[in-house]
């Protein structure tokens, strides 16, 4: 690479992030949009793959999962809401958490004669708003409603684009070879992100559901709530996991105050996040997306930086494309090397 070329490549490179940061609202559907896509097409062909799935026309398929993503959408967002209003309505709870745990606490530093708990709860109530913070994230579930919507919109009209994307493709390149290789390249990224994402999702789902059994059977509230937080963190790599986990802890001790109860959380949700992460994750991933970890951590920190939860949950699919297309030119084919995990393109 010459030196016009890199500053050529660093110059794009800064372009994109701005472009990428300045048109965040209007790109980040659209990438949603596309990832959803994915995984949609994914549970299409596992239900084209099923002895009964089999007889169903491509259409109807397609039908099928959008009406059934529809619902479990549907559901979600009134699990979420529901479980959010209870949250406002612990505030009680979480300061006579937080007042027996401060008050098991306080005689480790010193302080267990000066404690009052009068003066404990008005501190509390002067800095604990706990219905308000509930209220902004209802205010915030609400606005994000709208680009729920327009996700959903564009979902349908991609779905409904693929089947001219062929024909598109052989207009726009009418020369074979040049067509044979976008084709493979398209085909490619299609195959990994589908397998990715489709199978990412699946294993999520199951430590959600494993986490609100054990959420369930501890006693702890609004169970269903913090699982589907639970699966949803496990998207991001490496730290999704902890976060997921740390989150729980937090209620549990803020609104019970036991420490025992927390200890018994964090050794069974751990438990449930290492089973699925080290034995059942890499059985069921029957294709990997060749990054390195250190590629992955920084993807993470890049995506994240860029636009948020959101972007460090597509962190991982998004660098993957970013690589096939680095791979195919001369030029940035060594970048597309140093950051595999073996340095395998293929």
């Amino acid at each position: 690479m010459t030196l016009r070329d890199a500053v050529h490549v660093t110059a794009l490179t800064l372009a994109l992030g701005w472009l990428l940061v300045v048109g965040k609202t209007v790109i980040l559907p659209v990438v949603v949009a596309i990832m959803l896509t994915y995984v949609l097409v994914g549970a299409v062909h596992g239900l084209l793959s099923l002895p009964m799935g089999r007889r169903l026309p491509v259409w109807l398929a397609y039908v099928v999962v959008l009406t059934l993503f529809a619902l479990a959408l549907t559901g979600i967002s009134l699990m979420i809401v529901a479980n959010l209003r209870d949250i406002a309505r612990s505030e009680l709870a979480v300061q006579d958490g937080l007042l027996a745990l401060i008050e098991r606490a306080a005689p480790w530093f010193g302080y267990g004669e000066t404690m009052e708990p009068d003066a404990l709860r008005a501190a509390l109530l002067e800095r604990l708003d706990l219905p308000g913070l509930s209220l902004d994230l209802l205010s915030t579930l609400a606005s994000a409603s709208g680009y729920t919507v327009l996700i959903a919109t564009y979902m349908v009209f991609m779905v409904a684009e693929r089947a001219p994307l062929g024909r598109k493709i052989d207009l726009v390149l009418p020369d074979t070879g040049n067509r044979g290789a976008a084709v493979a390249i398209f085909q490619r990224i299609n195959r990994q992100i589908v397998t990715y994402l489709s199978t990412k999702t699946l294993i999520n789902v199951i430590v959600a559901l494993i986490s609100w059994v054990l959420m369930k059977v501890m006693g702890i509230e609004n169970a269903a709530f913090w699982a589907f937080l639970i699966g949803l963190f496990n998207y991001i790599p490496y730290v999704g996991s902890m976060l997921g986990v740390g989150v729980v802890l937090v209620y549990v001790i803020l609104t019970t105050g036991s420490l025992r109860l927390t200890f018994v959380a964090l050794i069974l949700l751990t438990a449930a996040q290492v089973y699925v992460g080290n034995w059942l994750e890499p059985r069921v991933m029957s294709r990997s997306m060749n990054l390195s970890p250190l590629t992955v951590l920084l993807a993470l920190v890049l995506w994240a930086s860029l636009w948020g939860l959101p972007g460090a949950i597509i962190a991982v699919p998004m660098t993957s494309i970013l690589l096939i297309a680095l791979a195919q030119f001369r030029t940035t084919r060594a970048v597309a090397v140093l950051a595999s995990r073996n340095g395998t393109l293929y």
